[in-house]
């Protein structure tokens, strides 16, 4: 009869252990209080969606993401977290499986950067994907409060269009494009928006691509995304056409300024700057929106 008891209190114990180990689990992962809801991931106009939340201290307190993620709620568009109380700071970027995500316990630490070209050059850098983002900056009252925000994605990258008239080329001859693009922001801190930066003063771009067809009239034009602009510094790009081959064509080098005030031209997120050039030389400037375009009227800013 005691041996019975006593399997009995043991048996007791074991599911009162598992049951306080199963509230544990549901307590600190499942029962979450603060979420995330990004509705391109979850139509899938995005390839990939990270979100790093971080507290009022600017401490890393959890970061989710549409390709690792060990909650697989992330790959419906929904991030879900428990916060304590206090206020809080969410970084949200998207189509980002084409960049480096270097994540750190603090925000002023963590970035996102272009990936590296190869491994020979360790200042070439590729271009970046249609990146879009938003920061959110919840505030949790009390551990009980349920809130979820949906975010509203705006674009970061920018876009530099480049039109070609009376491109001294031939242009049936032209099988590829080359681009090396300096000056350009390789690297974003979380914590500083969209002020960019770079790793060294020698990083660049460089991307070689198939030809377009060009426009009738001779006219050709080419189209890059980019981080937004260092401020002040001067984006100079080096734009080469090649056969097929691979022999260089032709090489035109063009710097992105306002040949008004010899300035470098801003390029901000989500914007455009189109710059048209008569064989070597600038006829005109359009800074427009995303969309936007420019009548081929040589105006200029």
């Amino acid at each position: 009869m005691k041996k019975k008891r006593l399997l009995f209190v043991f048996l007791a114990g074991v599911a009162v252990a598992y049951l306080c180990v199963s509230c544990t689990y549901d307590y600190f992962v499942d029962e979450t209080n603060y979420r995330i809801f990004v509705p391109e991931v979850a139509s899938g106009a995005v390839k990939g969606c990270y979100v790093a939340v971080y507290n009022e201290a600017g401490a890393l307190v959890r970061s989710r993401s549409t390709g690792v993620s060990d909650d697989p709620r992330a790959k419906t568009g929904v991030f879900a977290f428990r916060l304590q109380p206090g206020k809080y700071t969410a970084y949200c970027y998207a189509n980002v499986d084409d960049l480096q995500i270097v994540e750190a316990a603090s925000a002023d630490q963590a970035f996102i950067s272009m990936k590296p070209v190869n491994a020979r050059d360790s200042h070439a850098y590729a271009l970046p994907p249609e990146v879009v983002f938003q920061k959110l900056t919840p505030e949790i009252g009390n551990r009980f409060e349920q809130r979820v925000d949906t975010t509203s994605l705006e674009r970061y990258v920018g876009r530099i269009t480049v039109r070609f008239k009376n491109i001294p080329v031939s242009l049936p001859d032209v099988m590829r494009v080359q681009l090396e693009a300096d000056g350009v922001a390789t690297r974003q801190y979380f914590s500083r928006d969209t002020l960019t930066s770079r790793f060294t003063e020698q990083d660049y771009i460089f991307d070689e691509s198939l030809a377009t067809p060009g426009k009738p009239g001779g006219e050709w034009e080419v189209d890059h995304y980019y981080f937004p602009s260092i401020p002040d510094q001067l984006t100079r790009l080096t734009i080469r056409f090649l056969n097929a081959s691979g022999g260089v064509l032709n090489e035109i080098p063009v710097e992105v300024m306002d040949t008004k005030t010899v300035r470098p031209l801003p390029l901000l997120h989500g914007r455009r700057i189109i710059l048209e050039i008569d064989s070597y030389m600038i006829i005109g400037i359009g800074l427009t929106g995303w969309d936007e375009d420019i009548d081929h009227s040589g105006r200029e800013i």
